[in-house]
């Protein structure tokens, strides 16, 4: 879409830009992107960075246009490639995110917190797990904070803390080897990933599945009665300690 901006860097500055600043004591960089494509290339998407810069220029404060110094910046980020740099930016600096995205962010990254505890941890007074709308209840009544740029096991340990006020949770685990045979590989590998986490997996050359899986301790029986069954007692299952 056409809009009204000023030439900079060989590129048209248009108003709907956003910026993204990495600053460290004394220094200080930052540019104009696009909030959107920056948005997504922070999410993991692969997106040509040319396309996101919305100047090419480096600021030292961008809303007043003051550029920043090219021999600070080179001994900063090792570079003097803009698209180097812009990518340094992006993956490592402040984010001013709309409301919108923000929003976005925050729900995904809570549903896979959710999902990563719920996998995990049981009810020490039943031995059952706690289903996820409990957790996220829980997570509402603790008034947790989800960070949308920390990674899921970064934030789970401060999450949990968070819960142990609300219900009574425990992450005894235990770890298995499990190798299901061909024929029901399709199926069985999904039981196991219901069940719990997948650490490490293989796909044998004869068709079969092998994996370590660590799993609540008391899901253990349970599973194992779910493969025997599928398996007409064929899977493998090993305790690793």
């Amino acid at each position: 879409m056409m809009g009204s901006g000023r030439k900079t860097g060989e590129k048209w500055l248009k108003l709907d830009a956003v910026i993204v600043g990495l600053h460290k004591d004394e220094d200080r960089y930052e540019i104009f992107v696009d909030p959107d494509l920056a948005f997504r290339y922070r999410r993991g998407e692969d997106i040509p960075i040319e396309s996101i810069l919305k100047s090419y220029d480096l600021y030292e404060d961008a809303r007043r246009g003051m550029r920043a110094s090219e021999e600070r910046a080179k001994e900063f980020f090792g570079t003097d490639d803009i698209f180097e740099i812009a990518a340094q930016i992006l993956k490592r600096g402040e984010f001013k995110l709309t409301l919108e995205q923000r929003n976005q962010l925050i729900a995904e990254k809570r549903d896979a917190i959710i999902e990563h505890i719920a996998k995990r941890a049981v009810n020490p007074q039943t031995g059952h797990p706690h289903p996820p709308d409990r957790i996220r209840q829980a997570m509402q009544e603790a008034k947790v904070k989800i960070d949308p740029f920390l990674s899921v096991e970064e934030q789970v340990p401060a999450v949990v803390k968070a819960l142990r006020a609300i219900i009574p949770i425990s992450f005894e685990s235990v770890k298995l080897r499990i190798t299901i045979p061909a024929t029901y590989s399709g199926k069985g590998y999904n039981m196991v990933a219901k069940a719990g986490l997948i650490k490490q997996e293989t796909w044998n050359p004869d068709g079969s599945w092998t994996g370590l899986v660590e799993i609540p301790a008391s899901h253990r029986q349970q599973l194992y009665d779910e493969l025997n069954r599928l398996t007409k007692g064929q899977v493998q299952i090993e305790l690793v300690k």
